[in-house]
């Protein structure tokens, strides 16, 4: 897995990459090998990721590679100073029209996580259509908030759950079509806009060749 690990920008102080689905960010699973721990290898031992994203999610993960702007990365994504934009390819016909989804998140009691009308923190996701076909869409979601399970929790608000998606379907067939495609934010020295794509996993291109003008 860690040869499909590339790297989508580098300078002194930040590293930015495109992680695989099926590795974690970080966290210590009976020794299991990370992210991270790639980051760490790759740069030195300071190396530590400013934000996640889960394990079944493929794309960008930004690190810090010391504590050089320790305060300001940290204040950009406190601030949601950082535009994430998302692709995911959806089951069924999102509706166009349906450009933002708003809820509660709450953690259940089986681990998982619920949108619920009352309780729990709130959270918003922007959402465009890229690709529609009879069976499904494919679709760029910018999240507002950062909540667990965000994106898949709001596909499954608006009746269509992400291919894949292992928690909120019953689709085990496939991996999880959720890709954090893009980063943008201003760089804390002062250099200018960072703006930074990331290539979806080869598994996508299938999906995508179903939708017209996809290329």
């Amino acid at each position: 897995m860690e040869n499909r690990i590339k790297v989508v920008y580098e300078d002194e102080d930040i590293l930015a990459l495109n992680k695989p689905n099926g590795l974690l960010v970080e966290g210590i699973v009976s020794g299991e090998r990370t992210l991270t721990d790639w980051a760490i290898a790759h740069s030195n031992p300071r190396a530590r990721a400013l934000h996640r994203i889960d394990r079944d999610t493929s794309g960008l993960v930004l690190f810090a590679k010391n504590s050089k702007w320790n305060r300001e990365l940290t204040d950009l994504f406190e601030r949601k100073r950082i535009r994430k934009e998302y692709w995911a390819i959806v089951k069924g016909a999102w509706d166009p029209r349906r450009n933002k989804v708003e809820t509660k998140i709450r953690r259940t009691a089986e681990g998982k996580w619920e949108n619920h009308r009352e309780q729990g923190k709130e959270a918003k996701t922007t959402f465009r259509v890229l690709g529609q076909d009879q069976t499904c869409t494919w679709i760029q979601a910018l999240p507002k908030t950062g909540r667990t399970h965000q994106i898949r929790l709001h596909c499954l608000e608006a009746g269509c759950p992400i291919v894949g998606d292992r928690f909120y379907s019953d689709d085990r067939a496939n991996p999880l079509l959720l890709h954090a495609r893009g980063l943008r934010f201003l760089h804390p020295a002062g250099t200018g806009e960072v703006q930074l794509n990331a290539v979806a996993p080869s598994y996508w291109a299938n999906w995508l060749s179903i939708f017209p003008n996809s290329d």
